[in-house]
């Protein structure tokens, strides 16, 4: 089966506009990354970045005009997977994650112990004196590897795994295969928070997983019903609210599609599913005030203005109108998602100036890794499909 997802998928017919898609994903991922590079690269961030792109470049370049034997890229894919597990298993091991700077996996584990206590998840204080902002589904994400191996950093270990698999799937071609694994190895944004114990990139990794399989299993074979459907659904929405972008862009045309009947059914699971899991994590609240004050919708919901969330539910709307296949997909929910982090950090930017921006972290960059999964995929597919040159 030769370039199964290429084959299928509808490209438009202008080389010029699939060629602009190819370089903006590869802007996106440049982007993402220089900001870590600028803000992490501390005294030596100019230098760093600019050998960082020479690199980039450079090894583009030579990946793209040298062929070599199909056994060289599937000797180093699953080499580079077995290695880099053994590596993210030592670096959660080694690092304290009480002497990092970054919370994320210290709310997730306060979140995890609160449930198992009986408490109100999202008004203890982690490590650094905040609170949770995880979703229900996020914190049961994290349970197993806390429950196993007492820490919830090895979750990044395990979805890199997921990943990796996704990659398997997704591709027919080892040297393609490995391309995405090369992305994610000179990724400092991703480095980045495998060293910190950060759950966000593996939460994007999970929900490009699920859009795979919904893809797979519901639009091309049709084997999963619209109840089933709207069980995933769901539960990708309770890991994350900015999940519901690519499941918009995936899922809206199929929803104006159904019947009536299928209508009804879509909502009534959805919305009997969203409840049960949230009253499973909120009952143990105090009182409604503390909740209303407390609770992970409202710290999520207020990283921008109102209008432009809803903006970007309508453009993934009128995009999901527009994709004819998976690539498509992973493109526009990359370039959402990027938009969705970019706009704001632009208005804060102007607003507080570098300083403030980059060096005293007023803006957290590492909302940006929300749309490198869907990047990276979708920048691999687009480069073999159009056969870039360099």
């Amino acid at each position: 089966m030769k370039e199964k997802y290429f084959m299928e998928t509808a490209f438009s017919n202008n080389p010029i506009s699939e060629k602009l898609k190819t370089y903006s994903l590869a802007c996106i991922y440049l982007i993402v990354n220089s900001l870590f590079i600028i803000k992490y690269g501390e005294q030596y961030n100019i230098p760093l970045l600019a050998g960082y792109l020479v690199v980039f470049l450079g090894l583009g370049f030579f990946y793209l005009k040298i062929h070599l034997k199909e056994f060289f890229y599937k000797t180093a894919f699953f080499l580079g997977i077995f290695f880099f597990f053994l590596f993210s298993v030592y670096l959660n091991y080694k690092v304290d994650g009480n002497t990092l700077n970054v919370d994320r996996w210290s709310a997730m584990e306060v979140g995890i112990k609160a449930v198992f206590n009986g408490q109100y998840p999202y008004h203890i204080p982690d490590h650094m004196g905040r609170e949770s902002s995880n979703l229900p589904v996020l914190i049961v994400f994290g349970m197993p590897f806390y429950l196993l191996f007492g820490s919830v950093g090895y979750l990044q270990s395990f979805s890199f795994l997921l990943f990796a698999y996704l990659i398997f799937k997704i591709f027919s071609d080892y040297r393609q295969r490995l391309a995405v694994l090369v992305l994610l190895f000179l990724s400092p944004s991703y480095l980045w928070e495998i060293y910190v114990k950060s759950d966000l990139f593996s939460n994007f990794i999970i929900i490009v997983g699920s859009v795979y399989l919904i893809w797979e299993k519901f639009i091309k074979e049709k084997k999963i019903n619209s109840a089933v459907l709207s069980f995933l659904s769901a539960l990708i929405l309770l890991t994350r609210l900015s999940a519901v972008i690519p499941l918009t862009v995936l899922l809206f045309k199929k929803f104006v599609d159904f019947s009536i009947k299928e209508k009804l059914r879509f909502t009534a699971v959805f919305l009997v599913t969203v409840i049960a899991i949230c009253y499973i994590f909120f009952q143990n609240a105090p009182d409604f005030n503390v909740f209303l004050k407390h609770n992970p919708f409202a710290i999520q919901g207020a990283k921008q203005p109102l209008i432009l969330s809803i903006s970007y539910i309508v453009a993934g709307c009128i995009l999901s109108f527009k994709v004819k296949s998976f690539y498509e997909t992973l493109l526009w929910s990359g370039v959402l998602l990027f938009i969705c982090v970019f706009v704001p950090f632009a208005m804060f930017f102007a607003e507080y100036g570098y300083e403030n921006m980059i060096v005293n972290s007023y803006f957290d960059i590492s909302f940006f890794n929300m749309s490198m999964p869907f990047v990276m995929t979708a920048l691999i597919l687009s480069i073999f499909k159009n056969n870039i040159k360099v």
